[in-house]
């Protein structure tokens, strides 16, 4: 049930990458936006689906994703109309992702106030959230500027997007001083520890006018693109016509984009309980867990003298383990990965070794 059904709001639901931190579970054949990571019986897209149809128009819901997942989408959101999903030829980051949907959006409605939000995520009070994206989406219809949700730091975390926060108000809404992307552990640490710096979590606010005015300035190369198309064709020669040019643009983070290089954003600070799940850690942190801190993602298991773990295999498989502490052991296809949960840096490397050694078919 729609609770604020305002026909000139619209969201951008990202489902590209590949999910490589989560390797192997996630493998780019079906990446983890398209796998039930928490054991919930629905994927991490079909869960960002469903928390935004609660919010605005079901029509207004737009999935970017690169063509070769296209029947993923189309598989999991059956009741998606042809036009809702965006397929992008390569993967050029999240910003040329945005720009585009944004594109196909202002064609449809060229008053809308859009929220961007990655498929990966999750929120533990879904009434807060929503009641949050609604007076944001309000305020970048009233003000001409953007608006980022951030989040209080909870520990140290390299992986994430740092906002700091100015003296500056609007009502509940704060302007950003300045932004750091994935900063060491050592700035992490102090940015945490300051109280002024909040984690970004990758949803974005603003009016579609807002935003051409925007990547106009700071995106030349994609406006060129997004002006050429031609939507009075037929969906699958406008995607042709993109599949030609797309590749002409370069790589950029809507993070970036907006965050580093427009000066009118704006930061909200919410409550509602947000994850990123974007590596084991972040996984094993929101699992449920036995009382040794052991997190058995839908596995048959049997442990000794083992701790804080995290396991993740095919149900047609039994586990033993025998004291291990901290450790993730997780199988799928070809590929059985057995390391330290916490480092990140040996997960990355073995994936690149496994790609080297044995091609393209490990990833």
């Amino acid at each position: 049930m729609t609770q604020y059904s305002n026909k000139n709001n619209f969201c951008i639901i990202l489902c590209g990458g590949f999910g490589n931190r989560l390797w192997p579970y996630s493998r780019n054949r079906k990446p983890k936006q398209f796998l039930d990571l928490l054991n919930l019986g629905k994927t991490m897209m079909q869960l960002a689906y469903d928390r935004f149809a609660r919010i605005l128009p079901e029509t207004n819901i737009f999935i970017v994703t690169q063509k070769e997942y296209v029947g993923l989408v189309q598989e999991q959101l059956p009741q998606l109309s042809q036009r809702q999903i965006i397929a992008e030829p390569v993967s050029l980051g999240t910003a040329p992702s945005v720009a585009l949907a944004s594109a196909f959006i202002y064609e449809i409605n060229p008053h809308a106030n859009i929220v961007v939000t990655p498929a990966d995520q999750l929120i533990l009070n879904e009434e807060d959230f929503r009641r949050q994206v609604v007076q944001c989406l309000q305020f970048v219809e009233q003000e001409e500027r953007f608006v980022v949700i951030g989040v209080k730091p909870s520990h140290p975390e390299p992986s994430y997007g740092y906002i700091q926060i100015g003296s500056e108000v609007i009502g509940e809404f704060s302007k950003i001083k300045s932004f750091t992307e994935k900063p060491n552990i050592d700035f992490a640490r102090i940015f945490c520890e300051s109280g002024e710096f909040f984690w970004s979590t990758g949803l974005f606010f603003f009016n579609i006018k807002t935003y051409v005015n925007a990547y106009g300035k700071t995106h030349p190369k994609l406006k060129l693109l997004i002006e050429r198309i031609d939507f009075g064709l037929n969906h699958d020669d406008i995607l042709s016509f993109v599949e030609e040019q797309y590749p002409r643009t370069f790589y950029q983070s809507i993070d970036l984009l907006i965050l580093e290089k427009c000066s009118n954003v704006y930061v909200k600070v919410c409550t509602f309980g947000w994850a990123d799940i974007g590596n084991w850690n972040n996984l094993y942190e929101v699992s449920q867990k036995d009382k040794a801190g052991n997190a058995i993602l839908n596995s048959t298991t049997e442990l000794y003298d083992s701790k804080n773990n995290i396991i993740r295999v095919p149900q047609d498989k039994v586990v033993f383990v025998k004291g291990l502490e901290d450790y993730l052991i997780t199988e799928n296809g070809n590929v059985l990965m057995i390391c330290p949960k916490n480092d990140t840096s040996l997960q990355r490397r073995m994936l690149t070794d496994a790609k080297m050694k044995y091609g393209d078919k490990m990833g």
